[in-house]
């Protein structure tokens, strides 16, 4: 399983399709008046944006491998408590499809391998974003999430750094990631696409300081996952994290999740500290009966 989209409800359809396209240079493949299907060049799309009135976190999506395995992880998310809301595809690109609402609202779309485009040039170069890597999400029922998560989907902990968990679905150090905080309700705090190496790291800040941008936090890189990162405020309220050299861990086995609470600056190796508005940008994980469906 690897994660494979993110869908989210945005007050200004035309500035959040215009912010993903100039920041990250993904490609509008299909749109209407309600909806804007975006991707990286090589899947049907990696993000879906959903006018409404106000934003939110619609769901998440995730890709396996065969039926059997889509009906597998099904079963055992509703055995493990999951409401099933569809066991048919809600959007274009996907042949087969269950969408489920687990802990802390989150809702989560299991489907079997989505529809991809016939090679081109433009999939490798002349885009700076790579592919969409994972979600971040804050909620007062995380501990319920990652056990979820962990259990019934068959994630696995990568790390911990005090009231936060980064889990993984494949060699990728984390495609989810889970805070636990006495807030009133959840958040999805930002969303990450990958960029192509360092170089292009350096050529989509020059791009966002061209545009008279600025980022809130970075560049810097992370211990949980060393990742180098960027976080850039999007229209609807979120960051968009924009990083690159993830950890791949390959060998399960072997691996031992580290306690960053005992590594100083352990969220930035390279320093400062996050900003202190930091915490403030997110948008609300929706309940499932404000998804949409």
């Amino acid at each position: 399983m690897h994660i494979g989209h993110v869908a989210m409800q945005v007050p200004d359809l035309g500035a959040s399709s215009e912010h993903a396209q100039r920041a990250l240079g993904l490609a509008e493949v299909e749109s209407g008046p309600d909806v804007a299907y975006l991707s990286t060049g090589l899947k049907h799309h990696e993000m879906q944006l959903i006018a409404a009135d106000a934003p939110g976190l619609d769901h998440v999506g995730f890709e396996v491998q065969t039926e059997a395995e889509l009906e597998r992880l099904r079963d055992a998310a509703v055995a493990a408590g999951a409401r099933v809301l569809s066991e048919e595809p809600l959007e274009p690109g996907l042949a087969s499809a269950v969408r489920l609402v687990g802990p802390a609202d989150l809702v989560f779309e299991l489907y079997t391998p989505m529809e991809v485009a016939p090679p081109a040039i433009d999939q490798q170069i002349g885009r700076h974003a790579k592919r969409f890597g994972h979600v971040t999400v804050v909620t007062p029922d995380g501990a319920e999430l990652v056990k979820f998560a962990t259990e019934a989907l068959g994630f696995r902990v990568s790390d911990a750094f005090g009231d936060f968990t980064w889990m993984r679905c494949d060699p990728n150090h984390h495609s989810l990631a889970v805070g636990t905080l006495p807030i009133p309700a959840g958040v999805m705090h930002h969303y990450a696409f990958e960029l192509n190496g360092w170089g292009g790291m350096m050529a989509y800040l020059d791009d966002v300081a061209l545009r008279g941008e600025n980022v809130n936090y970075g560049p810097g890189r992370h211990g949980p996952g060393y990742n180098i990162f960027t976080y850039l405020p999007d229209p609807a309220g979120a960051l968009l994290e924009a990083y690159t050299d993830l950890q791949m861990i390959y060998d399960d086995a072997t691996y031992e999740p580290m306690d960053w609470d005992k590594v100083p600056g352990a969220l930035n190796l390279w320093g400062p500290d996050m900003p202190s508005n930091f915490g403030d940008f997110g948008i609300p994980i929706l309940a499932a009966e404000g998804a949409s469906s």
